[in-house]
């Protein structure tokens, strides 16, 4: 640089006034203050001027041009002259060094002002979809107060259709009552009249149901007999079946002894045939040793027998070796067939454990069902007087009934007691219409009856009644 100065000083000046003014540049058109991204702006273009290599060559004559005016001296050294091309060149590159450099921040600028449009385009696609998706709520919310509204009404109008389906039932209960109460009057007369026909008939019948109730005894006892006798049957088999498995269950497990013995009897036997095949396999080596040994005694000097020694001794060495070996492998098959064995036992036995406890828990269950059903049952039976007693007393004792009839209903109940509407069929009727007309009205006007929740309800559900003054 100090060459540069004394050989060509103007030189050096036009290279920092050249610095100088790209400074002045780069000053002037960068903005340090990062200005607001407008989003609908477009992206602005800075225009930039790339000075080519041949106004840099100009540039370079210019100033060789200056050079030459001044006096010179008339003969420039070598030393000069490089100055000179040295100073021209660090021009140029210094020119397109910041020629570059000007590309690179229109670049910078272009990019950034595409990223702020699409984080505009992004930002107003979301408040896009964030308005379709409180859109969309607002619609969803609409159609659920829509539907709330609907089903309320479907609501209201069952409620009003149940109302008036249950005065209507009321009415044509009351018109039934009415009528039944005409036809009593009617045939109070008749009834009258046949009052000792009825009581010869009565006679007859309570007679036909006391043999009646024998027979329905005695069926039952049956019942009870082969009920008994097909339980004693079911434990023999469950007790054959037991046994059977047992007697299974111990025979495999014999097998799986007689199994294993055989697997250490052979174990055993292969044990044996190793050891006499290594004697055999030892002996044979020996034989070998020896032939060898004579031969090498007749064909070789004694210098070379130390050396047929050792090689006699590796022999045997080697076949002690393979020998142990073999034994080895044979005891760790032994080993592994003892350890599978045991395995088998294992799962045999968790196999015989597991059937036992399941015939158990089987056994179990069913006890438990039993006793459920059983509990059931007699729970139930504590809500028939109850519903006797209820029905008693909405039932209106029709003229001339006596107190010795007897009516059987079927009815249908849901949970709560309620009777199903015309669910009420007459199953058994007294002979006196009258009285089972009464029976029938009371079922109806009981309503709901008295009966269990959970389990034991399902022995209302569907039910015969038998009623009696």
């Amino acid at each position: 640089m100090w060459e540069i100065l004394r050989g060509n000083p103007r030189a050096l000046y036009w290279s920092l006034g050249l610095h100088l003014v790209f400074a002045l540049l780069f000053f002037v058109g960068v903005d340090f203050i990062k200005p607001t991204v407008d989003a609908g702006a477009k992206a602005r273009v800075v225009k930039a001027t790339v000075i080519s290599d041949r106004a840099l060559d100009e540039l370079t004559a210019d100033l060789s041009t200056e050079g030459a005016g001044r006096p010179a001296d008339p003969s420039p050294s070598p030393e000069e002259i490089e100055a000179q091309r040295l100073a021209a060149e660090e021009v140029r590159r210094e020119a397109e060094f910041e020629a570059q450099r000007g590309n690179e921040l229109a670049e910078q600028r272009a990019a950034q002002a595409e990223e702020a449009r699409r984080l505009a385009e992004l930002e107003a696609q979301r408040q896009a979809d964030e308005a379709e998706r409180q859109q969309a709520v607002e619609e969803a919310r609409a159609r659920a107060e829509e539907e709330a509204r609907r089903l309320a009404a479907e609501e209201e109008a069952r409620r009003a259709e149940d109302a008036r389906r249950q005065a209507e039932e009321a009415q044509r209960r009351q018109a039934d009552e009415r009528r039944l109460a005409e036809e009593a009057r009617a045939r109070a007369q008749a009834e009258r009249r046949r009052a000792e026909e009825e009581a010869r008939r009565q006679t007859q019948e309570l007679a036909r149901r006391q043999a009646e109730e024998q027979r329905q005894a005695e069926q039952a006892r049956a019942e009870a007999q082969a009920e008994r006798r097909r339980a004693e049957e079911a434990a023999r088999r469950q007790a054959e079946e037991l046994a059977r498995r047992q007697a299974k269950e111990q025979r495999q497990a014999e097998e799986a002894r007689a199994l294993a013995e055989a697997e250490r009897l052979r174990a055993e036997e292969a044990a044996r045939l190793m050891t006499s095949e290594r004697e055999r396999l030892r002996q044979e080596a020996e034989r070998l040793a020896a032939e060898e040994e004579a031969r090498l005694q007749a064909d070789r000097e004694r210098e070379l027998q130390a050396a047929e020694v050792e090689r006699r001794r590796r022999l045997a060495a080697e076949a002690e070796r393979l020998a142990e070996e073999e034994e080895r492998r044979l005891a760790e098959e032994v080993e592994s067939r003892r350890r599978e064995q045991a395995v088998r036992e294992r799962a045999t036995e968790q196999e015989r454990r597991l059937t036992s406890e399941e015939a158990q828990r089987a056994r179990e269950e069913d006890l438990l069902s039993q006793l459920a059903s059983e509990q059931v049952s007699r729970e139930a039976e504590r809500y028939i007087p109850a519903i006797r007693d209820r029905v008693r007393q909405f039932w209106v004792r029709p003229p001339a009934a006596g107190t010795d009839l007897e009516t059987e209903v079927s009815l249908r109940l849901v949970p709560g007691g309620d009777v199903v509407p015309n669910s009420v069929i007459l199953v058994r009727g007294s002979g006196n219409t009258a009285f089972d007309q009464s029976v029938i009205a009371a079922v109806y006007n009981a309503s709901p009856l008295p009966v269990p929740s959970g389990p034991p309800f399902e022995r209302f559900r569907d039910f015969d009644f038998t009623f009696k003054p």
